[in-house]
């Protein structure tokens, strides 16, 4: 479980650093951070609640294209 958080963690310290090439990633990097100080979460934990809520919706919409 370790290597599995370092591994998250490394990858958005990753995006983090090239945002500082990419101005739109840049400006949803402040989003975030942003939204993760309104909830009272960590940066990591906000990214972690992105990207698990799109993986959720994806898989939804992908069950209610293929159920029939």
């Amino acid at each position: 479980m370790m290597k599995s958080h370092n591994f998250f963690r490394k990858m958005v310290d990753e995006l983090v650093e090239f945002s500082a090439h990419d101005p739109e990633l840049a400006d949803g990097i402040k989003w975030l951070d942003s939204q993760a100080q309104k909830k009272g979460i960590t940066f990591y934990d906000m990214v972690f609640e992105v990207l698990y809520s799109h993986d959720v919706n994806s898989k939804a919409q992908n069950w209610l294209k293929t159920r029939n």
